[in-house]
């Protein structure tokens, strides 16, 4: 597996890496078993940094990953959110304290089984006032609680105000082929700031795994929209024609899962795509894409179906 710096943590991680949102049970039943399997799966093939949060599954992620970490934890960097639950449970006044985060944090801590959280993000997108998440990861990294912070965002101005001091390690950005809106602000500006940048959604909720057709359904509580009379059935109809027209980028017995985390990593600023996996198939066959990389002809096809970002 190959590795990556993350920003300025100096930490070198897995250039593919996990993201644990599908072992908490929202895209499907994922048995205990099974998410532990997945874990392991992807430990042996390289991957060492897994990213989950606290509302993956109402905190059964964490505890689910803790559990598979248990034997190993010095092989993993732990990543997990906060803010998420908390917002939809209706505690928009509690976001508005450090105690707040801070009660998240150690919960998180619990789930985990873990003494310290190596990357903890504010999954709020936009938080109506991030200094308070600031002053929270500042006081929980001197108390050695957690090691950096980072926000979960594609706002710009929300980075750079939990970068306030310089101090925000990394980003975790919605960044694929079909998305490719942050290469206009927010992935330069982590470039220029060494900050880390994880990529969530990297092959777009399985549509880039070019497994999906018009007559697919699906029965999970995220991808619903997609149904016919869901509110998104006509972008995932568009999305179906673009992952059509990007075959012709691939390499012979090239799989477009491969291609879209390949095409992530070809971007300067990006430390790791972080592809959700629920099997232990899915966690080696993730973690083999590291090995490869698309040439300037294959980005070339890409970028004439789907443009750069426009300035």
């Amino acid at each position: 597996m190959k590795q990556r710096r993350l920003g300025k943590t100096g930490w070198q991680v897995s250039a593919v890496s996990m993201g644990c949102w599908a072992i908490g049970g929202q895209w499907g039943e994922v048995s205990e078993r099974q998410a532990i399997a997945t874990v392991h799966a992807a430990l042996d093939a390289g991957v060492n940094l897994f990213d989950t949060a606290d509302s993956y599954g109402l905190g059964r992620s964490e505890e689910l990953l803790g559990k598979a970490l248990a034997d190993r934890r010095g092989a993993a960097c732990v990543a997990t959110k906060a803010g998420n639950w908390a917002r939809r449970a209706g505690d928009p006044p509690g976001l508005k304290s450090i105690y707040s985060i801070i009660n998240c944090c150690h919960a998180s801590l619990y789930r985990l089984g873990i003494e310290t959280i190596d990357l903890y993000q504010c999954h709020v997108g936009t938080p109506e006032r991030p200094e308070i998440f600031v002053e929270a990861f500042e006081l929980l990294k001197r108390q050695g609680k957690i090691r950096h912070y980072a926000i979960s965002t594609n706002d710009v101005a929300a980075l750079e105000a939990l970068n306030v001091n310089g101090q925000c390690a990394a980003c975790q950005i919605n960044y694929s082929i079909l998305n490719r809106s942050a290469e206009r602000d927010i992935l330069p500006y982590c470039l220029a700031n060494d900050i880390g940048v994880l990529l969530r959604g990297p092959i777009v909720q399985g549509l880039l795994a070019d497994k999906f057709d018009a007559e697919t359904r699906f029965d999970d509580s995220v991808r619903g929209k997609w149904n016919p009379g869901g509110d998104q059935r006509s972008g995932f109809l568009a999305n179906l024609d673009l992952v059509a027209r990007l075959r012709g980028a691939l390499r012979p017995g090239q799989s477009m899962a491969d291609a879209a985390l390949q095409f992530t990593l070809a971007h300067p600023a990006v430390t790791c795509p972080i592809p959700g996996m629920k099997n232990p198939e899915q966690a080696r066959a993730n973690a083999a894409a590291a090995d490869g990389e698309l040439d300037a002809e294959q980005l070339a096809a890409i970028a004439a179906v789907s443009p750069p970002a426009a300035a």
